[in-house]
């Protein structure tokens, strides 16, 4: 029975697969829809084009399903918006040209030259890469704090060129909106709702001075932590690519990059008490020209799964005194439930936050567990898949499909809050448990219920 699942979730590919149809290419100006050229994966349910940092989790498991031509093509289409926008978009419409999302490009490069050693796609896909990695360290993008050691760090954080209702959700923006009094405080709201679009993370009281009130979104003024670590893995990517493809001179440019992103994601993130990285509060000036003075107090010390993501990259991992540290404080965080990784312990009724658990979050923590060479953080990592696969297994059997996201706290439980009901489909879902069953194979305490 388990074995039939998990080949149903390998076929639910077929259900997600899309192509462009041919009225876009001809006739572009009487839609909203992009005209990619390969076919597409969309996540499910209302998301009907193709959303970026889904797409990751997507190709991890088309990877699993050796549907190698279909992940380049992904990539393929991905890398086409960033030479046409400059960055990849949020998802695949003309609305979202306004901003992109968690920045994981090179990380679907990375993974797919790792399965198949193509060398011609490693080769043409890093002008994009570099392209991308240029708007996220310029502009309104890019901060520099200037830590207690007197150093400057500079970092990158989200930013959405907009200020206006998001077109995807306006009635709903202007909404939320209606309490605030004059146009420039909606406008700044605007702003800050389309750039917490940005993070993926739409919403979260992470980004809110009020887990109460949404107006007090404050997305700008944040500093996060994952954002940093995908672009510090971003910089590892290129400094790899660059040199299996023999252009050392951008390798180790990567590679001191990379460096000096670390040390300052150490020095503005770190909390040795915690033993986490913790986001970091700036002031609501926006001049992309400020420095900031970095301030203990400025880290928001209410924990979030994201604290534990810097763990998923090699450089960090591979510190195994710093990896019994992390471990010992993702084990008495909280955040570890019945079914999985809690999103935070703040329950807002927002959807990324408690009780919901996500995929990605699973995936990163428990991929982090694992690279680091450490027998109690492989075992945690297992603990923490079994309790995913569990909870995706139960709720298929209820539901016959494949959720968004999950109560952590209810074995097999959809998960709430938010803008919308929990979507069925789902893209990052399916990789996640197909890359878990990979790296686990079935557990042998995998119950058929909770």
């Amino acid at each position: 029975m388990r074995r039939e699942w998990a080949l149903e979730v390998h076929k639910l590919w077929k259900n997600l697969s899309r192509r462009v149809d041919e009225g876009v290419f001809e006739h572009p100006e009487l839609h909203t829809l992009l005209p990619l050229s390969k076919p597409v994966v969309v996540p499910g349910s209302r998301f009907r084009e193709v959303y970026y940092w889904d797409s990751y989790w997507v190709i991890r498991g088309l990877l699993v399903s050796k549907m190698y031509d279909t992940a380049k093509g992904i990539v393929s289409n991905l890398i086409s918006l960033v030479d046409e926008f400059g960055f990849v978009l949020n998802g695949a419409r003309k609305y979202y040209t306004n901003r992109s999302q968690p920045p994981l490009l090179s990380a679907m490069v990375y993974e797919i030259y790792s399965r198949t050693s193509d060398m011609g796609f490693a080769k043409t896909s890093l002008p994009a890469l570099l392209k991308e990695h240029q708007f996220w360290n310029s502009g309104f993008h890019s901060v520099t704090i200037l830590d207690a050691e007197g150093c400057n760090r500079t970092l990158s954080r989200y930013y959405a060129m907009w200020n206006k209702p998001r077109p995807e959700s306006s009635t709903i923006d202007m909404e939320t909106a209606s309490v605030l009094s004059n146009a420039s405080e909606k406008q700044h709201l605007y702003r800050e709702l389309a750039s917490g679009a940005e993070t993926g993370w739409d919403f979260s009281s992470r980004w809110m001075r009020n887990a109460s009130d949404l107006t007090t979104l404050a997305t700008t003024s944040i500093i996060p932590v994952d954002l940093n670590a995908y672009i510090l893995q971003m910089e590892l990517n290129i400094a790899f690519l660059a040199n299996v493809t023999g252009d050392k001179i951008t390798a180790a440019h990567f590679l001191e990059a990379a460096e000096a992103r670390k040390q300052a994601m150490n020095s503005v993130f770190w909390n040795e008490e915690m033993g986490q990285w913790l986001d970091y509060w700036i002031s609501d000036k926006t001049t992309c020209k400020d420095n900031y003075n970095w301030v203990a107090s400025n880290q928001n010390r209410n924990i979030f799964a994201l604290n534990f993501i810097p763990l998923s990259i090699e450089s960090v991992n591979s510190d195994l005194e710093l990896v019994e540290k992390v471990r010992q404080s993702l084990q008495r965080s909280g955040l570890i439930r019945a079914a999985g990784i809690a999103t935070s312990l703040t329950n807002s009724g927002q959807q990324w936050d408690f009780p919901n658990g996500w995929a990605p979050l699973q995936h990163l923590i428990v991929e982090g567990l694992v690279s680091s060479g450490s027998e109690e953080a492989k075992s945690m990592a297992e603990d923490i898949a079994v309790k995913w696969i569990r909870t995706n297994y139960v709720a298929y059997k209820k539901t016959n499909a494949m959720i968004e996201k999950y109560d952590v706290e209810k074995c097999g439980e959809l998960g709430g809050g938010g803008e919308y009901v929990a979507q069925m489909g789902f893209g990052w879902s399916n990789g996640v448990v197909l890359a878990f069953l990979e790296e686990f194979g079935w557990p042998k305490d995998l119950k058929i219920d909770c």
